[in-house]
C-alpha cells in the first residue's frame, strides 16, 4: 500500500518542488478556543440571541447547544449562524446549524454525537465540512426561528475554534 500525504503535511514536510511552506497554525495545530455563552429565555420566538464576536480567519470546528426544557410547538426550531460585520459579505444565518428541532431537552452539535447525549444531531446533512473559515468579523447568533420558547429555558451555546 502506498503512503499519501495530506495538503498540509506536504507542503510543510515533504514538498514536491523542494520549497518549504508555511500553513496556518490554526489548520495544524494552535490552541482550541471556546467561546460560550448562555441565556435565559423570555417569549423569545424570532428573535436573534448575539452569542459573541469571531475575528477573520477563525476557522470554527464544532458548534453545540443545550436547552433546559423543551419549545413548544411541532415547528419549533432554530439556527445558529453568522452575521458579518463587513456588508460586502453576505451573513449566513444557518451557517452552522439549521432548522433544528427543540421538541424536549436538547443536547446538539454540528458534528453530532461526541459527548452530546445522542448518536445523531438531527442537524442537516448539507452542513459544510469543518472547519469552516469565517470569512469577516462579526458576531455568532442563535435565532429563536419557530415555535414558542417558554419562559425561564436556558439556552447555552459553544462555538469550538482556532485562529493562531
Amino acid at each position: 500500500m502506498a503512503t499519501v500525504n495530506g495538503v498540509n503535511y506536504a507542503q510543510t514536510h515533504a514538498p514536491s518542488d523542494g520549497n518549504w511552506k508555511l500553513v496556518p497554525v490554526s489548520e495544524v495545530g494552535g490552541q482550541m478556543r471556546v467561546l460560550y455563552d448562555s441565556y435565559t429565555t423570555a417569549t423569545s420566538a424570532g428573535k436573534y440571541l448575539n452569542i459573541g464576536r469571531l475575528p477573520k480567519d477563525a476557522r470554527v470546528w464544532d458548534v453545540q447547544f443545550t436547552t433546559s426544557i423543551a419549545f413548544a410547538g411541532s415547528g419549533a426550531t432554530v439556527d445558529i449562524g453568522f452575521l458579518y460585520d463587513d456588508a460586502a459579505i453576505t451573513d449566513d444565518p444557518d451557517l452552522f446549524i439549521a432548522a433544528t428541532t427543540v421538541n424536549a431537552v436538547t443536547n446538539k452539535g454540528m458534528l453530532g454525537g461526541l459527548g452530546l447525549g445522542a448518536a445523531a444531531s438531527g442537524i442537516s446533512a448539507t452542513i459544510a465540512q469543518v472547519p469552516i473559515t469565517i470569512e469577516g468579523e462579526g458576531v455568532v447568533q442563535f435565532f429563536f426561528k419557530a415555535g414558542t420558547v417558554a419562559d425561564d429555558c436556558v439556552v447555552k451555546v459553544k462555538v469550538l475554534y482556532t485562529i493562531d
